[in-house]
């Protein structure tokens, strides 16, 4: 969502946004370089640490190949066992939030001032009765029988 938002941000124009874009990505790929590779000790840009980030990912990869297909996929059993495991930690921790959330304002609710309703209760009323149509009925009648009258003795 907060991509989102600063996507909007830039295509609506704002001054400064597309640089402040640019900085969120540099410090997210510094912090890639770091943990891949290591400090940024020569200040390179950018763009020579994700070259950079790309060849170790490819000689990993040749690393990867060379390894007994075996000890891999126990390698990748393990951490898609681990990342099973923080996922289900953090959805656990958005419950806890989310419950301590409730009992918060249960609390607060109950340490409120009770409401005291003022006056009558607003009760449904039903629809007054319907009028019959009758009369309708008997003004077509009688039109029917002047005209069958009309119509015979004419």
């Amino acid at each position: 969502k907060q991509w989102y938002q600063r996507r909007v941000a830039i295509t609506a124009g704002e001054g400064d946004g597309q640089e402040k874009m640019l900085e969120v990505l540099n410090g997210k790929v510094e912090k890639v370089y770091r943990s891949c590779i290591g400090d940024n000790e020569a200040n390179i840009s950018t763009l020579q640490m994700l070259t950079n980030i790309e060849n170790r990912l490819e000689e990993l990869f040749e690393h990867i190949e060379m390894m007994p297909q075996e000890r891999v996929e126990m390698a990748e059993k393990a951490k898609e066992k681990e990342r099973r495991l923080q996922l289900r930690e953090e959805k656990k921790e958005q419950a806890r939030l989310h419950q301590e959330e409730r009992v918060r304002k249960a609390l607060e609710r109950a340490k409120a001032d009770p409401k005291i309703q003022t006056g009558k209760k607003l009760v449904f009323r039903s629809r007054p009765p319907e009028i019959n149509k009758k009369k309708v009925d008997v003004v077509d009648k009688r039109n029917e029988e002047d005209e069958e009258l009309a119509y015979y003795f004419s």
